[in-house]
Order: structure tokens, then C-alpha cells, then sequence
């Protein structure tokens, strides 16, 4: 029996996607995209800005 493996990430800004793809590429995993409800506002993604609130439900 032979083992599959599946690699799921989430990446706001697309750095971690592509690490993710040299990962899944390199080992030979199935790759999978965890995906927001509602897409980031640029804005959200500016973890240097003081004036962004976070916001949970």
C-alpha cells in the first residue's frame, strides 16, 4: 500500500504559496489551497501599520 500525502497551505500575500509549490514539486505531494471567505484588503496585509485593527467574529 503505498502512502499519499497532501499538502495544504494558506498564503495572504503569496510568499508561503510558493514555498509551498517547490514543497509539494520536491516531495511529490498532492497540493491544496486553503482559501479566505472574504479575500484581504491590501491594508489587512500591512502588519507594520499600527492603525490596522484586527477584527474577530
Amino acid at each position: 500500500m503505498s502512502k499519499r500525502i497532501l499538502a495544504a497551505y494558506f498564503s495572504a500575500n503569496r510568499v508561503i504559496a510558493k514555498a509551498a509549490w517547490k514543497l509539494a514539486e520536491t516531495v511529490g505531494t498532492e497540493l491544496y489551497e486553503i482559501k479566505p471567505e472574504v479575500s484581504y484588503a491590501r491594508a489587512d496585509l500591512n502588519w507594520t501599520d499600527k492603525k490596522v485593527e484586527v477584527q474577530s467574529k
